[in-house]
């Protein structure tokens, strides 16, 4: 779960821009609780085109790759570039987290251009007294177990790896130090803040408009797709039914083209090595989510499966491929993994949820996504310009935020608590009106 992300010097944020998922107003309403303390399900987030909405997004798939495999040289240009000055000012990520029980916030710092990770803190924090116990702070080049590690009793051998990797570390300078640490075995539970940090970075689901939710494992169950078949004809899709069929490699191949099916089982096979060092009758699943959609499986049992999805319409007697679908039917599949996700306190960051969609269809879903939410602890996270659910039957006012440029093109993230509005009061009205900022402005054409 996430109760708070910021950044700095990252594309059109050049001072600390924070999104929080702690309640500002105080009411249980519509919050979930989690040893005693109260975090958000939804941050809606407004603004005008080229307002910021999708940088905002967009740093948080940026985070995800930096912890995950360094910064790279794609990314050297997304620094602040309004003043030449930044470019040599750090980006600045930090999260405020929950995940293995506890409280945790990181941040790190790193020189985008240079291609260079700086610093990094982990803390264990309490945020109902606001104590902060230190986990370690690392700065690139320090080598000391003791002068970066603040946590007592740790044996000897840990110590020893961590000193190593220490060492490891400070000869690469585009990585964080975390990236160390995690995918590694530690059994020693003075070290459990590893995992925990590993289970929160596992439960961040980013999705941008050009890249969407495209797992849908959830279609494997057969309960579940019955149930995906009732949500689909309760919002008038047509769709009533889904069923799996398989198909065989030379269909596959006919159906997208030979070098595509070709890299894709060399990738699945690939992973199915590495499954199989482990455990012997391990098993990959593959997902191909385009036009059409495919799952692919193989297991040391049943070999290789190819099978995709056909679609059974109401009073219709032939089936459907996926590909045959509308653009809004296909997104609703992705939208619904959250919905059918069995990973607890997960976070998903999406761009544009309202794509595709009709408006009373998206009111609709986020009703569904609301009842669910609750029993899993799900928090969503996402971007849209529609103004017919910004409601407040559907979200808490601290859950509706706007985003806009100053003059200088930096951007601004503000939350509609900060304005005094009725309960009752239609707030699509003001927002159109510009009664809370985050619209676009237009200029006059000059002849």
């Amino acid at each position: 779960m996430l109760l708070e992300f910021s950044v700095s010097n990252f594309m059109s944020f050049k001072d600390k821009t924070t999104l929080s998922m702690i309640p500002s107003i105080q009411s249980n309403a519509k919050t979930i609780e989690i040893k005693g303390v109260k975090v958000l399900k939804f941050a809606a987030i407004y603004g005008a085109n080229a307002s910021g909405k999708s940088n905002l997004i967009k740093a948080f798939t940026v985070m995800e790759k930096i912890i995950y495999s360094g910064v790279s040289k794609r990314i050297k240009d997304l620094y602040c570039r309004t003043d030449n000055e930044n470019k040599t000012k750090p980006t600045i990520f930090s999260a405020t987290f929950y995940a293995g029980e506890k409280f945790y916030n990181y941040s790190f710092e790193v020189n985008l251009i240079e291609g260079k990770a700086l610093s990094e803190t982990l803390c264990e924090i309490n945020p109902k007294t606001n104590k902060v116990k230190k986990i370690y702070s690392y700065k690139k080049g320090d080598l000391e177990f003791a002068k970066v590690f603040f946590l007592k009793d740790i044996d000897s051998f840990n110590a020893n790896r961590i000193t190593t990797y220490l060492f490891d570390n400070s000869k690469i300078d585009n990585k964080l130090f975390v990236t160390e640490l995690i995918n590694k075995d530690w059994e020693n539970s003075k070290l459990g803040f590893i995992a925990d940090f590993e289970d929160w970075y596992g439960s961040i689901d980013v999705n941008l408009a050009d890249r969407p939710i495209d797992n849908m494992q959830y279609l494997d169950r057969k309960d579940e797709r019955s149930r995906v078949g009732q949500i689909l004809n309760e919002l008038n899709t047509g769709v009533s039914d889904i069923s799996f069929v398989e198909i065989t490699k030379d269909q596959f191949v006919e159906e997208t083209s030979k070098s595509f099916v070709e890299e894709t089982l060399k990738d699945l096979s690939e992973k199915y090595e590495e499954v199989q060092k482990k455990d012997k009758k391990g098993k990959i699943v593959y997902t191909v989510r385009g036009d059409a959609y495919y799952r692919l499986s193989i297991s040391q049992k049943e070999g290789l499966k190819i099978k995709t999805i056909r679609l059974y319409h109401q009073n219709c007697e032939n089936t459907f491929d996926f590909g045959d679908e509308s653009d809004g039917t296909k997104r609703l599949f992705d939208l619904l993994d959250i919905v059918f996700t069995s990973n607890k306190n997960s976070v998903y960051v999406i761009d544009e949820i309202e794509r595709s969609l009709h408006p009373v269809l998206t009111y609709k879903l986020i009703q569904i996504l609301n009842e669910e939410l609750d029993a899993k602890n799900i928090q969503l996270i996402f971007t849209t310009h529609e103004t017919h659910i910004m409601d407040l039957k559907l979200f808490r006012r601290d859950e509706i935020w706007f985003m806009e440029k100053d003059n200088q093109g930096h951007s601004k993230l503000f939350s509609l608590d900060i304005f005094k509005t009725r309960h009752e009061k239609i707030i699509k009205d003001g927002y159109i009106n510009g009664l809370y900022g985050g619209i676009p402005l237009f200029k006059k054409i000059e002849d």
